[in-house]
């Protein structure tokens, strides 16, 4: 079985790129077969056959499910089985989701390379900077990608790190011609801060979303201040186990908030259309979507892409992990 950085994908989901050619099934009739039920209602407009298992959970978790829409398989209709429910329902999402090539694909004619500007020297920075390159000989375009950078520091010569990251706040890539490049900010990991110490490191830089990675990792002397410098930085930044943990569970409402409003975007459209005010549009949706306001707000601030319905799986995968990470503080 091919790994997550080779695997096709539906929105921001890695399948399994087997299943996409395999024979598919009337709904009902796989429904039977693997024992669950199907939400007749979600699948009115459903394909009627062509159904197939995409990707199973590991450990409980969601089972999705797809039908291609047309015959060269890049437009796929999806339901998704919480496997964990006492009642397992599929449910048939609205909308159609366009099928993306693997990370690996997306990435093949980039590379990330340290400019001159950091390689100069050995001294730490206080920003680190890297470009991102087209090598290859057509234009590159992103598909739903972005450009945000994580550095790592490491000792010298350390290969084998974890690291956690968010992409709030990071803007899409841009299409880079024959040879063009993008300059980013390498956002440094607070991961590490309690590990640095002054000396010589290596710093890694990994574009997260593609999980492209320079040829080398950049040695830099940290120093003292410099460590301290990073330190305050990222005490601003930093929260307790509390906090933490009330952090990721307001994410959880609010993302239970945003898939509630993709299957009933109508409803919502019709009642944002209808409100007179800003605040009357929040409360209506707290009605409809029966959330507190604040999830509401979330909703109505959301971007209209969030809210599509074709854009729930993603919704439910990143529900899935918050929540893991909320139980696990």
């Amino acid at each position: 079985m091919e790994s997550a950085d080779e695997s096709p994908q539906l929105g921001d989901i890695d399948i399994d790129r087997s299943a996409l050619t395999q024979d598919g099934f009337p709904l009902a009739a796989l429904a039977s077969e693997l024992g669950f039920l199907v939400d007749e209602q979600s699948a009115v407009d459903a394909p009627s056959e062509g159904w197939r298992v995409l990707k199973r959970p590991s450990a409980g978790g969601f089972l999705l499910l797809g039908s291609p829409t047309d015959a060269a398989l890049q437009t796929w209709r999806l339901a998704q089985v919480n496997t964990g429910a006492a009642d397992a329902i599929a449910q048939v999402i609205p909308g159609t989701v366009s099928l993306r090539k693997s990370r690996a694909e997306r990435r093949s004619s980039l590379e990330l390379r340290w400019p001159p500007m950091m390689t100069t020297t050995d001294a730490a920075a206080d920003e680190y900077v890297i470009d991102i390159v087209n090598t290859g000989d057509t234009r590159w375009i992103p598909d739903g990608d972005g450009f945000h950078v994580v550095g790592v520091f490491t000792e010298p010569g350390t290969t084998d790190f974890g690291f956690s990251w968010a992409s709030m706040g990071h803007g899409p890539a841009v299409p880079l011609d024959p040879g063009e490049y993008a300059r980013v900010s390498v956002a440094l990991n607070q991961g590490t801060r309690a590990d640095l110490v002054p000396g010589r490191h290596d710093l890694h830089a990994i574009m997260v979303g593609l999980n492209l990675r320079p040829e080398h990792p950049l040695a830099v002397d940290l120093s003292s201040a410099q460590i301290a410098r990073y330190r305050e930085r990222w005490r601003g930044r930093s929260s307790s186990p509390d906090d933490r943990r009330r952090m990721l569970d307001l994410q959880v409402q609010r993302l239970r908030a945003q898939i509630a409003a993709g299957a009933s975007l109508v409803a919502v459209a019709e009642m944002v259309a209808a409100a007179e005010s800003d605040a009357e549009a929040v409360i209506s949706l707290a009605t409809l979507l029966d959330c507190d306001e604040a999830s509401a707000q979330a909703v109505y601030d959301s971007a209209l892409r969030e809210l599509r319905p074709g854009y729930a799986p993603t919704l439910e995968e990143r529900l899935t992990e918050t929540t893991r990470l909320r139980d696990a503080v």
